[in-house]
């Protein structure tokens, strides 16, 4: 992505510049200090581009990801983190750690939500 188009800035030779656009006017930054020019016209359009792209990405996901915040469904409950989201939403440890501790997932456990209401599950599906 973005060290491509940095790339294409420095390292854009006159030869590929005149099969694909029959112009070498503009070529990488390195070979235009070979020409003795110093002319950093690709390399400045470059990240020019990669400055659009990256502005242009923040305002179209800044709504969406604002809207996620308000509605509270970007984070997890506190609880569920401690305990771990493989215990709340899968039913299992996906780890053979300790585990989380026995008070946070009996609470957990006990609690009256429907989101983190869960059933005993042993390893052996028994």
């Amino acid at each position: 992505g973005v060290l491509g188009c940095i790339a294409v800035g420095l390292f854009a030779s006159p030869g590929k510049l005149l099969v694909a656009y029959n112009n070498d006017i503009h070529v990488g930054w390195f070979y235009s200090w070979g020409r003795g020019s110093g002319d950093a016209n690709l390399l400045l359009c470059q990240i020019t581009g990669i400055l659009f792209i990256a502005v242009w990405t923040m305002g179209i996901m800044f709504p969406f990801f604002w809207l996620l915040k308000v509605g509270g469904v970007l984070r997890v409950d506190p609880l569920e983190e401690m305990v771990g989201l493989d215990i709340s939403h899968h039913k299992g440890s996906a780890y053979d750690f300790s585990g989380p501790k026995k008070e946070d997932l009996d609470k957990l456990l006990s609690d009256s939500s429907p989101r983190t209401r869960v059933e005993s599950h042993s390893p052996t599906g028994t």
